[in-house]
């Protein structure tokens, strides 16, 4: 019994000196959250990294740090001189590239990252509208713990109400290797003392080509992955085709509708199924069908949704508004040469026996053809007549 006692009582006090030795280890760290990339006049690489320190006696828990270096690597190495603490990548949750820098391609920051075994695949990328160094040091109206953990958390969420696309180290690395597919990363802003999306930067293989707004990219979402049920959109159609079922005392809205204005509508919940086919010919040809269910929950004036006939108008004009959007978009995207929906290795899956290389879809591209339809089903209204 008591070589029992004393064997619990020596396991017990192990544990403690090794719980202690554990928040000892800990203390010394700087585990990086976050980390910005820009590049100066020397073509010299400025890091900014986002640091958490686990100190009991600070309390401020995070710490900046910014240097200069030829490498990621280095630049890593000069600041780690700057700090008490030893610099850790193994909480890295976000990489941020400054928008000159992102114009010049990112490939080689990017294979550093993935070479890093310290670094999950998961981490975040992003590009900044100004350069990564002023965005990770903008002040805040708010105090936050970290702003490397909230800037993963803030993207993170929009993923998950399906705005955009998970920007992750391996989806980059998955469409920057594959022919006839571009990456697309969040574009992150400051103002009025806070961060957040401000849009979304095109890329034609590592470099940054074009920034489009939160509609665009519902439209280049919905061709690369189905919406669930978050999605939401806003459209502004043509008044003039709902003119006659207006509600009879709504007349501020039949003389809006003479003057040519348009009627918004809100749709939320939105479920989705794409397909993407391409033709087996020389020139490349693709045929999009989209199939829509959506729930309306808002309209900029009254109309009679409870008749059948208004019903159907609703699905048919929100659905050819759609289609012309796509439409427009996958010629915006032509013009910048930039594919992020994939295009290019869909029309590969028709070219089986011959290869392809991403010169070659780069000139094809641009000529391409698209059929687009667009079927709604306008399942739940959500407002009243």
């Amino acid at each position: 019994m008591k070589r029992f006692c004393l064997l619990t009582l020596s396991l017990i006090t192990l544990l403690l000196l090794a719980g202690c030795v554990e928040n000892k280890y800990l203390e010394k760290l700087g585990l990086i959250t976050a980390v910005g990339y820009d590049e100066n006049d020397e073509e010299k690489l400025i890091g900014t990294l986002v640091l958490y320190q686990f100190n009991p006696a600070m309390e401020d828990v995070e710490k900046i740090l910014t240097g200069e270096a030829n490498t990621s690597k280095g630049i890593r190495l000069t600041e780690n001189l700057d700090t008490d603490h030893k610099l850790a990548s193994g909480q890295l949750r976000i990489a941020i590239y400054g928008r000159e820098l992102a114009e010049s391609g990112i490939s080689q920051l990017v294979d550093t990252l993935e070479r890093d075994s310290a670094i999950g695949n998961m981490v975040y990328l992003a590009v900044s509208d100004t350069t990564a160094e002023e965005l990770l040091k903008y002040p805040l109206a708010e105090k936050y713990s970290n702003r490397g953990t909230y800037l993963y958390n803030l993207v993170r969420q929009n993923v998950e109400s399906e705005l955009m696309i998970a920007p992750t180290l391996q989806e980059f690395i998955t469409d920057y290797g594959s022919v006839g597919k571009d990456p697309i990363l969040p574009m992150l802003t400051s103002s009025e003392g806070s961060l957040g999306v401000g849009g979304f930067a095109l890329f034609h293989r590592d470099r940054f080509v074009k920034e489009i707004d939160e509609e665009d990219m519902f439209y280049i979402r919905g061709l690369i992955e189905n919406y669930h049920s978050s999605g939401s959109l806003e459209a502004g159609l043509k008044m003039e085709a709902f003119k006659d079922h207006l509600s009879e005392k709504d007349q501020s809205g039949i003389e809006k509708a003479d003057m040519g204005e348009k009627l918004y509508f809100v749709f939320d919940s939105i479920h989705s199924r794409h397909k993407i086919k391409a033709a087996k010919q020389k020139k490349p040809h693709f045929t999009i069908e989209l199939d829509m269910e959506v729930r309306l929950q808002e309209v900029t004036e009254k109309l009679k949704l409870s008749d059948p006939e208004v019903h159907a108008l609703v699905e048919r004009e929100a659905a050819q508004y759609i289609e012309k959007k796509i439409e427009s978009t996958i010629k915006m995207l032509q013009e910048n040469n930039v594919d992020p929906i994939g295009f290019g290795m869909e029309y590969r899956t028709v070219r089986s026996h011959e290869s392809l290389t991403q010169e070659e879809w780069d000139n094809l591209y641009k000529d391409a053809a698209f059929d687009v339809s667009v079927h709604m089903n306008l399942k739940r209204t959500g407002v009243t007549d």
